[in-house]
């Protein structure tokens, strides 16, 4: 099953029991369209109680401090239902920022608050498997 919603700044999708979260724009540094994602993204996450979520951050080439606000939001709603969320569409400067925030990590033993899929696919395939 697929259901899709969007407007111009984030779009929202639930594959199978997964929903897919991707923001459109490509720089998130300007602070009202960061706190106007983090507003649908919160409104969409308490309508639909997410417990398996993938953000798409493909798009996105640009995070600043308000962009990483969203995630850690997000985070923190899916971690109040015992949930699990997942990254895909890291690129090098994205991947660091992450880790430098301490929002993932490199070791597979040692994972961090949000998983790191390699793309929209084997995010897909984890959050769906457990």
């Amino acid at each position: 099953m697929k259901t899709n919603t969007q407007n111009r700044l984030v779009s929202f999708e639930l594959v199978d029991d997964v929903y897919v979260i991707t923001p459109q724009i490509q720089n998130m540094r300007d602070a009202n369209s960061c706190l106007e994602i983090r507003e649908l993204v919160l409104e969409y996450a308490r309508a639909h109680r997410l417990e398996k979520v993938l953000v798409d951050l493909t798009h996105v080439k640009f995070l600043a401090s308000v962009g990483v606000r969203v995630l850690v939001t997000l985070l923190r709603e899916v971690c109040d239902l015992q949930g699990r969320i997942a990254v895909c569409g890291l690129h090098g400067e994205l991947r660091g920022l992450l880790f430098v925030c301490s929002l993932i990590t490199d070791d597979p033993n040692q994972p961090g608050p949000l998983e790191v899929a390699s793309d929209r696919d084997d995010g897909l395939a984890r959050l769906c498997s457990h």
